[in-house]
């Protein structure tokens, strides 16, 4: 028997008019990124960023990872951080794993501007040097979008 009911708070006159704030589930673990005063946190395959003003704070969800049909998405795995900034782009590396398979796909998502998003889609030569290739999310071509040298 399942008994639900709602009405007044009959806790007793001190708590009848108190309001509990909520602890937002970053608020308590250090951030994964800071830039520019902003923290950046990765959850459920997703970063959100706090912005803190002497007034408040102000948390966005920038960017979700898409979802694979039948496979399961995690922000870490052991020993890996799941989000670095290079000093130009913020770059989240997830690990998708398929239902009954096991083991690990890692996709890397990147952005310098948090609104328009590139995947990582493998290395390409270039005169003999070797490059990262990542292509505009949502994008079909099976081309790059843009190529960054990989420093040795």
């Amino acid at each position: 028997m399942q008994v639900s009911g709602c009405g007044e708070n009959t806790v007793g006159p001190a708590k009848k008019h108190a309001t509990l704030a909520q602890k937002a589930w970053w608020a308590s673990r250090p951030p994964d990124v800071t830039i520019d005063g902003d923290e950046f946190h990765t959850k459920d395959c997703s970063i959100t960023r706090v912005s803190t003003t002497a007034e408040s704070s102000h948390a966005q969800t920038l960017f979700t990872v898409p979802a694979r049909l039948l496979t399961v998405c995690e922000s870490t795995r052991s020993g890996e951080k799941p989000l670095r900034y290079d000093g130009k782009h913020l770059i989240l590396s997830v690990c998708q794993t398929t239902f009954g398979a096991g083991g690990c796909a890692v996709e890397h998502y990147r952005s310098a501007d948090y609104e328009h998003w590139e995947e990582y889609i493998g290395v390409t030569w270039i005169n003999g040097e070797q490059y990262s290739a990542w292509r505009k999310l949502g994008s079909t071509s099976s081309k790059a979008d843009s190529v960054e040298k990989v420093e040795n």
